[in-house]
């Protein structure tokens, strides 16, 4: 056997075995990603049509929530207090 056949089937051999890996590392189940946090905002739309004109208007609402900080909130200081050295 000279040496070129033996690299050959070396080769062959790494070639195989990157391949299975690979095979198998696509075929692993990638986990859930986190649900979608819930919307902090509605929107409705109300079309109603003048009965003498016949023009139609459409009111749009959209409504938003936020919560800035936990209720309810601690007051502020008084006066900064600053430490002395």
């Amino acid at each position: 056997m000279n040496f070129r056949l033996i690299l050959c089937i070396a080769m062959g051999v790494f070639t195989t075995y990157l391949g299975v890996v690979m095979l198998i590392a696509a075929l692993r189940r990638t986990p859930e990603p986190p649900p979608p946090p819930k919307p902090n905002f509605s929107a409705r739309a109300t079309t109603v049509t003048d009965p003498a004109t016949g023009e139609k208007t459409t009111y749009r609402e959209i409504t938003v929530s936020t919560q800035f900080v936990p209720s309810p909130a601690p007051p502020p200081p008084a006066a900064p207090r600053l430490a002395e050295p």
